[in-house]
């Protein structure tokens, strides 16, 4: 997320950056700006439901309507199936899934009413994307991953109803699905 987010800014993105650190947000906003963009760090949980209204009104009073969305946001609690609480499932499932829905919930009536501005306007809207990131576990599943596997297999149906919903107002909608990659979530890994 945080190099994502990097890469944005490098490329002209006025960025709004969430971590549930608080101090992790700002080091990434900081870093932005320091390169020469435009960047502010908001901390907090995505699944505190007060969020996406938040995250949203944070890009509205300092940038304007947002033209990209990435949820990015993740955590692992693994446990074989037979053993997996509802507790540790629920709670991976809402980060991945539950939070994004609700953030592009969130955002819906601010890219809509743009894009219909646009059209009307315009004759059409101007680009824009969301970028759902998924992983590998949700294309062929992973021992021990029930909750994150079934999380990242309904991103890609978000995914793809929001292309059906939202492509012909202009907005582009990917799943990105990684697999091993080194961050913070990972790292529990390597250790």
């Amino acid at each position: 997320g945080a190099a994502a987010a990097r890469l944005f800014g490098r490329e002209g993105a006025k960025v709004v950056v969430n971590d549930l650190d608080a101090a992790e947000a700002e080091a990434s906003a900081e870093a932005i700006r320091k390169a020469g963009g435009a960047a502010i760090g908001i901390g907090g949980s995505v699944t505190d439901l007060a969020m996406p209204d938040k995250l949203i009104q944070a890009a509205l009073d300092e940038y304007g309507t947002p033209d990209v969305i990435v949820n990015n946001a993740g955590f692992l609690w693994d446990g074989v199936l037979h053993n997996m609480t509802d507790k540790q499932f629920n709670e991976v499932v809402d980060c991945h899934l539950g939070a994004p829905f609700r953030l592009l919930r969130a955002a819906a009536p601010h890219i809509r009413a743009a894009a219909k501005l646009e059209f009307e306007r315009d004759g059409r809207p101007r680009d824009r994307a969301i970028v759902n990131v998924s992983s590998t576990s949700g294309l062929h599943g992973n021992a021990g991953q029930a909750n994150y596997a079934s999380a990242k297999a309904g991103i890609t149906g978000l995914t793809k109803t929001l292309a059906k919903e939202w492509g012909p107002l202009g907005v582009r909608a990917n799943a990105i699905a990684f697999g091993m990659i080194d961050t913070r979530m990972t790292n529990a890994f390597s250790g």
